[in-house]
C-alpha cells in the first residue's frame, strides 16, 4: 500500500528535473521585470517603444520587416501592465527562460545534473543575455526562437509532428528576427531534401500567414512592399553597417571578437575591469577543455556538427551583412556554441570529483554574476542620450540643435523644443549661415571640418555610459555656436 502511494504521488508531483525548470522560469520572469529599465536607451529602442503606441512600419515604428510577432506580444503585455519597461522585461524573462531549455536539450544535458545546472547559472547570469531581456528589442526572443528551430531540425525526434512544429517556428521567425534566419537555413534545407512533401511546406506557409495576413490588412499591400525595397536597399547599400559600407575588414573583424568575448561571455578587454580577469582565465579552461573533448570526438559528434555548421553560416552573414561595429548584439545566436562547449568544459571538471575544483567553478559563477550585476546596475542608469535629452528638457536654454538625423529625431520625439538642423544637409547648413543668430546653438557630436567659418565653437559637455551595456553613442559630446 505505502508503494502504491509513493507511485501515486510521483505521478502526481513534478519530476527535480520539471521543478528545477520552473523555479528557473520564475527566477527568470522575476529578475528582468526587477531590472526593467523605464528609458528609451538609443533609437532602435525608441521605434519599438513607439510600436506600442501607433504600429506602423511607414513611419519607421518599427522599421521593416516590422516584426510584427514581437510587436503582438509586447502591445499585449503593455495593454495588461500599462508599463514599458516592465512589458518588455517579461517577454525578455520569457525569452531567457527558453533559451536556457533548448540549450540544455541541445547541450544533451538536464538542469538535475550538475553540469546541466551550471551550464543553466551561466545562460541565466549571462551579460548580454540579461541586458538583451530587458532591452525595447525583438533579439533574445528571436534567439530564443532560433534555438527551439534548430532542437526540432537537428536532434532526432521521436515523433514526426515535431518536425512539423520547426517548419511552423521557422515561419513565425519570419515576423520576429529575420535577420536569424541564416542560423536555421541549413537544417531547414536538409530537411527539406529529406522527403520534400506539401505537408512541410504548408508548416512553413502557415507559419508565415499567421503574421503576414494581419500585418498587410494593418499597412496595405502598397505601403508594405514600399516600406520592404526602401529598407532593405538602405540596409545594405546606405546605413546598415554592413560590408559594403563599412569595409574596414580589420576593424570587422576585431569588432566582432570583441563583442563575442567581451559583451557576449563577459571576457576582459583593453580599458576593461580587472574584476574580468578571474572569468577570461576561467573561460578559456573550460573553452580549451571543450574543443579538445569535442575535436576527439569529432567523427561521433554528429548533430554538434550540425549545429556548427549552422552557426559558421550565421558568423559568415553578420560579418557581411550586419552592423557588427557598432551594434555588439548581432553576435547573440553564436554564443550558443560557446555555451556547449564551456558545458562540456564544466563536465569535464565535475568528473575530477575534487572539491577544490569544484569551488573554483562556482567562483566562476559568482564572478560571471557580479560582472552582470554591475552591467545591470548600470543599464538602470540612463544612457548617453537620454542624459543629454534630460538636460535639454530640464534646463530649456537652447533655440537650435545641430547632430545627426538620429540623434534630432531621437531628442523630438522626446518633445525637446528647438530648431533642428541636420549637419549633413548643406542648404540647412547655408541657412544658418545667413540667419546669423547670436546665441544657443548647440552641435551635438564631434564633427570635423564644419563650415562654421564665421563662428566660434565651444566645447560644453560630454555625456558617458558603459558601452559594454550598449555600444550605440556610448560618448556623446557637446559644443555651443556662437559669433566671433
Amino acid at each position: 500500500m505505502e508503494k502504491l502511494n509513493k507511485l501515486s504521488m510521483n505521478s502526481v508531483l513534478f519530476t527535480k528535473n520539471q521543478l528545477l525548470l520552473l523555479f528557473v522560469f520564475f527566477a527568470c520572469l522575476f529578475s528582468r521585470i526587477v531590472t526593467s529599465i523605464y528609458y528609451i536607451e538609443d533609437i532602435d529602442s525608441l521605434r519599438f517603444a513607439l510600436s506600442l503606441y501607433d504600429y506602423n512600419i511607414s513611419n519607421l515604428q518599427p522599421h521593416f520587416p516590422g516584426y510584427p510577432v514581437f510587436c503582438f506580444f509586447a502591445i499585449i503585455f503593455y495593454a495588461i501592465i500599462p508599463s514599458m519597461g516592465i512589458s518588455f522585461s517579461i517577454i525578455g524573462g520569457i525569452s531567457t527562460f527558453v533559451i536556457i531549455y533548448f540549450c540544455l536539450r541541445l547541450g544533451n544535458t538536464d538542469i538535475k545534473s550538475p553540469e546541466g545546472f551550471v551550464m543553466s547559472m551561466i545562460i541565466f547570469f549571462n551579460p548580454m543575455i540579461w541586458l538583451m531581456g530587458n532591452r525595447y528589442m525583438p533579439d533574445l526572443m528571436g534567439f530564443a526562437l532560433a534555438l527551439s528551430i534548430l532542437y526540432f531540425f537537428i536532434l532526432p525526434q521521436t515523433r514526426e509532428s515535431n518536425l512539423f512544429i520547426g517548419f511552423f517556428l521557422t515561419g513565425i521567425l519570419f515576423g520576429t528576427r529575420l535577420s536569424y534566419f541564416p542560423l536555421v537555413v541549413i537544417p531547414l534545407i536538409k530537411n527539406l531534401q529529406e522527403g520534400i512533401n506539401f505537408k512541410k511546406i504548408s508548416f512553413f506557409a502557415l507559419g508565415i500567414a499567421v503574421w503576414l495576413i494581419p500585418l498587410i490588412l494593418i499597412e496595405g499591400y502598397d505601403s508594405l512592399i514600399e516600406s520592404a525595397k526602401k529598407q532593405t536597399l538602405g540596409h545594405f547599400t546606405e546605413f546598415g553597417g554592413t560590408a559594403i559600407t563599412e569595409n574596414n575588414w580589420l576593424n570587422r573583424i576585431v569588432f566582432t571578437l570583441e563583442s563575442i568575448w567581451s559583451d557576449g561571455l563577459g571576457g576582459y578587454w583593453l580599458s576593461r575591469s580587472w574584476h574580468t580577469m578571474f572569468v577570461s582565465l576561467f573561460l578559456t579552461v573550460l573553452i580549451s577543455i571543450g574543443i579538445y573533448t569535442i575535436a576527439k570526438n569529432w567523427k561521433h559528434e554528429k548533430y554538434l556538427r550540425r549545429i556548427i555548421r549552422s552557426i559558421i553560416l550565421y558568423f559568415l552573414w553578420i560579418l557581411l551583412f550586419q552592423n557588427v561595429i557598432y551594434k555588439s548584439r548581432h553576435i547573440l545566436p553564436i554564443l550558443l556554441i560557446f555555451f556547449i562547449i564551456v558545458t562540456i568544459g564544466v563536465e569535464f571538471i565535475l568528473s575530477k570529483k575534487s572539491r577544490a575544483l569544484n569551488i573554483v567553478t562556482m567562483l566562476f559563477v559568482l564572478s560571471l554574476a557580479q560582472i552582470t550585476a554591475n552591467l545591470t546596475i548600470d543599464h538602470k542608469k540612463p544612457t548617453a542620450v537620454s542624459q543629454l535629452k534630460d538636460y535639454l528638457i530640464n534646463k530649456n536654454r537652447v533655440d537650435t540643435i545641430i547632430s545627426t538625423p538620429l540623434i534630432n529625431f531621437y531628442l523630438k520625439i522626446h518633445d525637446v523644443d528647438a530648431r533642428y538642423i541636420n549637419i549633413f544637409n548643406n542648404d540647412e547648413l547655408d541657412k544658418l549661415d545667413l540667419n546669423r543668430p547670436a546665441s544657443n546653438i548647440m552641435i551635438v557630436g564631434n564633427f570635423n571640418q564644419l563650415p562654421f567659418d564665421e563662428y566660434k565653437i565651444t566645447s560644453s559637455k560630454t555625456y558617458y555610459h558603459n558601452p559594454y551595456v550598449n555600444r550605440m553613442w556610448s560618448k556623446i559630446e557637446t559644443f555651443s555656436l556662437s559669433l566671433k
